[in-house]
């Protein structure tokens, strides 16, 4: 087993946590009688933001470790845990309407989601050195802008569109991974 290995480990089970809570939560959520549109799109956001930050941890296999780095490093599953805590709680059945669920976590969840871009942007830059001008610098504006956004507007309308604006520009970042670079295998 290799040192990257090893770390892997622990990113792996943030990660991992992060998906099972998204995914576990999905059949409350979806239930007709408390769904909220708004809400589902960013679960299901976040839970393609897990699966592509695990993707990207691949860029860190070559590092030459040490205690600061992992915990810079793991500070990007970390958030995404957060925030998947956020929006699915420990019990998801005893939400009564997702949509006052919603906007009462959404000062958390945003500001999660704004913290997470931060965190992301410093460990691309400091890790694996990442030009400022990468695409995949679109995802964390987006997210940076969306985390601000949503956290100071209890707008239905605003958040809808934040919605339908963070999933457009993530699907350019997500394009923007899928090609050789520092951020694919």
């Amino acid at each position: 087993m290799t040192f990257f290995e090893y770390l892997a480990i622990a990113f792996s089970l943030l990660f991992s946590s992060a998906a099972m809570r998204l995914v576990g939560g999905l059949p409350h959520a979806f239930d007709a009688q408390r769904r909220y549109w708004i809400h589902l799109g960013f679960v299901g956001i976040q839970l393609v933001v897990t699966l592509a930050g695990f993707w990207a941890f691949w860029s860190y296999r070559d590092l030459s470790w040490n205690l600061g780095r992992f915990a810079l490093a793991l500070g990007v599953p970390s958030l995404i845990y957060f925030n998947a805590c956020a929006l699915i709680p420990e019990n998801p059945e005893s939400v009564a309407s997702w949509r006052v669920y919603y906007y009462a976590v959404r000062r958390r969840y945003f500001a999660g989601v704004a913290a997470w871009a931060l965190v992301t942007a410093a460990a691309g830059t400091s890790l694996i050195q990442m030009p400022w001008l990468h695409p995949a610098r679109i995802g964390q504006a987006a997210a940076l802008g969306a985390g601000l956004v949503g956290g100071s507007s209890a707008s239905p309308r605003t958040h809808a569109v934040l919605l339908l604006a963070t999933a457009a520009i993530g699907l350019v970042a997500l394009l923007a991974m899928s090609r050789p670079g520092p951020l694919s295998p």
